[in-house]
């Protein structure tokens, strides 16, 4: 229609200016990400080209995952309770509906893609180095407040996509191969320190992708086997230590006849109903405390009952610091700290951990939530004990509605339930869904949105790697690894990222053919 008006194809710049403005708001801010959202819908509805885009839709399999999802909330409404939440949440899933179904009826020009992903890479590269250089210049106590743009879980998928995308464009443009080398390396290292866990099996998923991609760049069958029989290898004795990681850590501790004094006479302190372990060690035993002051009076100026900020002792942070490094709080404990350990404690630093590679420190992390847990700690702030309980309040409610859900809008009243009906230590404030989309669809739309949902990411897949496409594998695994510990598409900007690459798969695919066809 404004084509006529302007005198030129000003529909196809105004497609392309929106998908750009949503994917260089995606890292920025949902202000960006709705704007570009009702942009695209806005300029698909102005064009009114509407028989061209059935004829689009209808031959593409992306379009009618996206109108099976939507029928499948629609339906979930004739038998939900709380209508309020189904059309909040239906809202929030606007741009799973919108975005993909406005790509897929009006294609931007094939020029255009490239821009867009720049875009995209940009605004993650400005934001990632904003995040960096905030924590380099204040104390990040969290590793959750080191993203300032969103949420540090939906935050990482992003950053292992720029990853993604900087090999691609590596493949792709040659003559500035340092410069995207550069970005991939500073994105991966990126994603090493954020310490988010769901960051470090996406970025896991993708290299599974890289390693699917290049095998089939190989041509001789002979190399193609041996690679792949090492990777297969690599696998085994990857899977192999992380058995043997996860098994010692579900050892419960075994406290045994625990001393009652000091080997210099001076009474312990042991409470062994406490189930705090830093760095697999118990803290609350082996304590000494008359020890430690007249100790520490003789390695330190710094006064044993000094406060930081007013909110943590140091004799606290003490006891916590040297149970990081497995030694009793006594004399000899002291004797075995080095200067460095006593100017860590003087800084007000807890725990050994802080001069461990940010990995190392996650896989200690984890091992102290598990033992916490097993030793009937409360999950409270500890993201992975917290997902073990939402996994099983999601199972107990898939036991009596595993058929049809409990609709679109009950999800998290059947969670309430199944909270209150357990023996969960969680606060009612971390009464959340899975965090597992494969197990939320389940649950709200039953089994056969289950197999709807999941069936079409396997598909989806499956497709790429017959294909080969670099974007299409790396997406599709990236996206894959964050259903199985997050409601990606619950959130704003998770639905967002998911709808703008599986439009933009449709868009590369579409030019794609249509070079096929002229040729």
């Amino acid at each position: 229609m404004l084509d006529r008006l302007f005198g030129f194809k000003i529909h196809d710049f105004l497609q392309a200016l929106g998908l750009f403005i949503l994917a260089f708001g995606v890292p920025m801010n949902k202000v960006l990400m709705s704007i570009g959202t009702i942009w695209l819908a806005s300029n698909l509805l102005l064009k009114a080209d509407f028989s061209n885009y059935w004829k689009r839709w209808k031959t593409n399999p992306i379009f009618w995952f996206i109108l099976s999802t939507f029928v499948l909330h629609v339906l979930g409404l004739t038998y939900t309770e709380d209508l309020a939440y189904a059309f909040r949440d239906m809202n929030t899933k606007l741009p799973l509906f919108v975005i993909p179904t406005a790509l897929i009826a009006f294609p931007i020009q094939k020029k255009y893609i490239d821009i867009i992903l720049y875009g995209f890479l940009v605004s993650l590269l400005i934001t990632s180095i904003i995040n960096f250089w905030n924590s380099t210049n204040q104390t990040i106590e969290d590793y959750r407040d080191l993203s300032l743009f969103g949420s540090h879980i939906r935050y990482s998928l992003l950053v292992v996509t720029g990853v993604l995308i900087a090999v691609y464009f590596w493949i792709k443009n040659r003559r500035l191969w340092f410069v995207y080398l550069l970005l991939s390396v500073w994105f991966f290292y990126y994603t090493l320190i954020s310490q988010v866990f769901s960051g470090y099996i996406a970025m896991a998923f993708l290299l599974l992708g890289f390693f699917l991609y290049f095998l089939q760049k190989v041509k001789r069958t002979s190399v193609r086997r041996i690679a792949g029989i090492l990777f297969l290898l690599f696998c085994i004795v990857v899977g192999k230590q992380t058995y043997n990681y996860v098994q010692q850590a579900t050892i419960k501790y075994d406290f045994g006849d625990l001393p009652e004094r000091t080997v210099y006479g001076h009474l312990y302190y042991h409470d062994t109903t406490a189930a705090w372990f830093e760095n697999g060690h118990h803290v609350i035993s082996y304590i000494a405390g008359d020890e430690l002051r007249e100790s520490w009076a003789k390695r330190s100026d710094v006064d044993f009952d000094t406060t930081f900020n007013e909110k943590y002792s140091l004799e606290s942070i003490l006891i916590r610091y040297m149970a990081s490094k497995g030694l009793k709080k006594d004399r000899d404990g002291m004797l075995l700290m080095t200067d460095h350990d006593i100017q860590n404690v003087e800084k007000g630093v807890p725990t050994i951990l802080n001069d461990y590679s940010p990995i190392k420190r996650r896989q200690a992390k984890i091992k102290n939530e598990i033992l916490q847990y097993l030793a009937g700690g409360d999950p409270d702030g500890n993201s992975l004990l917290q997902r073990i309980e939402h996994w099983k309040a999601g199972a107990s409610i898939l036991k009596n509605n595993w058929a049809f859900g409990v609709g679109t809008g009950d999800v998290q009243a059947a969670f309430d339930y199944a909270y209150e009906n357990s023996t969960t230590q969680l606060d009612k404030e971390n009464w959340n869904r899975a965090h597992n989309q494969f197990m939320t669809f389940w649950i709200s739309f039953g089994v056969f949105g289950f197999l709807i949902f999941t069936g079409f990411w396997l598909w989806f897949l499956w497709q790429n790697i017959k294909l080969n496409k670099l974007i299409g594998i790396g997406f599709a695994l990236i996206a894959i690894a964050s259903f199985l510990s997050e409601d990606t598409i619950e959130t704003q900007q998770g639905v967002t990222y998911i709808s703008l690459f599986l439009g933009l798969h449709s868009l590369m695919n579409a030019s794609e053919l249509k070079e096929t066809k002229e040729q």
